[in-house]
């Protein structure tokens, strides 16, 4: 009400030309201060200092609400009631916000043929922290793969609360763990005919990590990429998923934009996949990725300048 009284009296001082402009002004600056107090409270910290890998070994990155992989938008399964009771006892199990369509809200990483499916190992795509935080969670995933092994493929997700803000919880997916961290840790509780818990790994060294720390490898065994999602927990009841590139500054997002990468295309909108929802669970669709451009093989630039130099015309003597 300050703002439209003191641009009345304005007006009473002003000449004629002048009237209408001191409230339309008036309002835009409301306006602005309105807009900017909503915009700063959607806006997550740049908690991230450190990529999750090295980017000079990926190929593709998933977009956040893609429809790579399967649906991880909250958790949709019908389970009897008891058991639910146990899965809400269970701290940043899951996001729960309700209001996501159908869509994966993580980024899978892709790396070059040479290192995945057959090619694939768990020792080449090294994983890192990508902020500084204390590992709060380690559990053991198994992947069948088809045609299937004797056995299934075994390895870790690991969730790492931040320490500058423990509302963030970065969560990486079927890691070959160092061992300097402990193999299982805080696993879920036993679950009749679900969920066998495992106790704690107490041969570790630590549980700490600083930002771009070496957490192991990605493992690539049969597969086409490994995965990275953040929970937020929003308020006390409230958890959902963001994306890794929200808490990325400028400054660490400059590698991807060198490889092509629009900051606009990490992100897929809640109101366009609304609006085209997902059907290609399971197939492809080159909309859902981002292809970062090609890097020079090591040794390749330092080859081509001296091809360069080689082929560059010579100067005939009088």
């Amino acid at each position: 009400m300050a703002c439209w009284h003191n641009s009345i009296k304005s007006l009473r001082r002003k000449a004629v030309r002048k009237l209408g402009q001191a409230p339309f002004l008036a309002c835009l600056l409301c306006f602005v201060l309105l807009a900017g107090t909503a915009r700063a409270s959607t806006v997550h910290p740049e908690l991230v200092e450190a990529d999750v890998t090295d980017l000079d070994l990926i190929f593709e990155i998933s977009k956040l609400r893609s429809g790579a992989g399967h649906d991880f938008s909250y958790f949709r399964d019908s389970l009897p009631p008891e058991v639910m009771t146990v899965i809400n006892g269970i701290d940043n199990f899951f996001a729960n916000d309700t209001s996501e369509p159908e869509s994966s809200m993580k980024h899978y990483y892709s790396p070059y043929d040479l290192h995945k499916q057959e090619n694939g190992d768990n020792t080449t795509i090294p994983v890192y922290a990508p902020f500084a935080g204390t590992i709060t969670r380690v559990i053991e995933e198994e992947r069948e793969v088809d045609p299937p092994p004797t056995t299934p493929i075994v390895n870790k997700r690991v969730e790492i609360t931040s320490s500058s803000d423990s509302n963030y919880t970065a969560v990486l997916f079927h890691l070959n763990l160092d061992d300097a961290y402990p193999q299982t840790w805080n696993d879920y509780p036993e679950i009749p005919g679900i969920w066998s818990h495992q106790a704690d790994d107490t041969t570790y060294s630590t549980l700490a990590v600083g930002a771009g720390d070496f957490l192991g490898y990605a493992d690539m065994r049969m597969t086409n990429d490994f995965d990275v999602a953040v929970l937020f927990n929003e308020t006390a009841t409230d958890d959902k998923w963001v994306s890794l590139f929200e808490l990325m500054p400028d400054s660490l997002f400059a590698a991807y934009e060198a490889r092509g990468v629009d900051r606009a295309d990490t992100i897929i909108s809640k109101a366009y996949r609304e609006a085209n929802p997902i059907t290609w669970w399971g197939g492809r669709n080159d909309d859902d990725w981002m292809t970062l451009t090609p890097v020079p093989e090591p040794g390749t630039l330092s080859l081509i300048l001296a091809a360069l130099m080689c082929m560059r015309p010579r100067r005939r003597s009088p």
